[in-house]
């Protein structure tokens, strides 16, 4: 068998534009994630030395991916548990991806996954300040079996217009795209692009309905994190939300800073507002401690770092925001 020779010379730029997710397993056209930022995609072979040092692979490749989901107002929140499901094929379209065209055929630039082979996982980030936006983070992590029909099916799918969404259809993640009579998949909603920002911090007793305020608020850290398991085939399976928010408050009277023990003795209720509307309620859901930080010199304000931690069911993410 002759050596396998590289064409050469074929250079394009790395990223990849949209991803697109087929819902349970392919019993689904192909819907768009929305707009997307931060692209990786690896695809390796797992190497073993033999007893002179030298890498051989093992008949296997290691498939990770990752992206940012600049959407992310209500509708992804409350759609990350089924994006994450472990049920769902995806395809990264690629800077150098083919047309869809009339007939199924070979697509290059195309980059196909399946639920048999990769799993997951997701991150909701609404830290900082409205300069910011909010974003959820997803991870891909799996492995395909090397053969010839796996790399074809991998690096070459084969597409047609007709596997992809349009406005006549109604599946479960057309709320994150645009839709038209084009057989696209779907594009950006870009209004479901949100900024970062917290407009209120309320604090009660759990069940309660007498919230104090905390204000004046800044540093807020947020993010709501899947831990995922790992399979035999190293997909991600997610089966738990782990919750973890902290902010500081600059209204430091001696007053209140008596009131902080009574505070944290307590099961607690926290919602926190955000500036686009949005509202995370959790009650009982997280705890809360405190750190009175009296750091720096006379340019520096004193401040109550809050920190609030919990984990609870991934499906939660979907009861606790609205």
């Amino acid at each position: 068998m002759a050596y396998p020779a590289f064409a050469g010379y074929n250079i394009y730029p790395a990223g990849f534009l949209q991803v697109f997710i087929e819902a349970n397993s392919g019993g689904e056209t192909w819907q768009t994630l929305g707009a997307i930022s931060g692209g990786v995609l690896n695809i390796s072979e797992p190497t073993a030395l033999d007893s002179v040092g030298r890498n051989k692979t093992n008949g296997a490749y290691l498939f990770t991916a990752k992206c940012n989901m600049m959407q992310a107002s209500l509708t992804e929140v409350e759609l990350l548990d089924n994006i994450c499901s472990g049920a769902n094929n995806f395809l990264f379209k690629l800077s150098d991806a083919v047309a869809i065209t009339t007939g199924s055929v070979a697509s290059a630039g195309w980059i196909k996954v399946t639920s048999a082979q990769v799993g997951c996982k997701g991150k909701l980030v609404c830290d900082g300040t409205p300069e910011d936006n909010k974003h959820i983070e997803l991870e891909w992590q799996g492995t395909i079996l090397k053969s010839d029909a796996n790399e074809i099916a991998l690096y070459t799918p084969s597409l047609i217009d007709t596997a992809f969404a349009t406005d006549g259809n109604s599946f479960t993640f057309m709320g994150i795209g645009t839709y038209t009579v084009a057989k696209d998949g779907g594009t950006s909603t870009l209004t479901h692009i949100k900024p970062c920002g917290v407009a209120t911090v309320q604090l009660d007793d759990a069940g309660g309905s007498s919230p104090v305020t905390i204000t004046p608020i800044t540093n807020v850290k947020m993010t709501y994190e899947m831990l995922a398991a790992e399979d035999g085939l190293k997909r991600f399976l997610p089966c738990s939300l782990a919750i973890d928010i902290e902010y500081e408050c600059m209204a430091t009277l001696n007053a209140d800073l008596l009131l902080l023990g009574n505070m944290t003795d307590q099961t607690i209720k926290l919602t926190i507002t955000m500036l686009d509307g949005s509202v995370f309620t959790l009650d009982n859901l997280v705890g809360i401690d405190f750190n009175f930080e009296v750091s720096g010199d006379m340019d520096k304000n004193r401040c109550i770092r809050f920190s609030h931690k919990g984990k609870v069911l991934q499906a939660t993410i979907a009861t606790i925001a609205s």
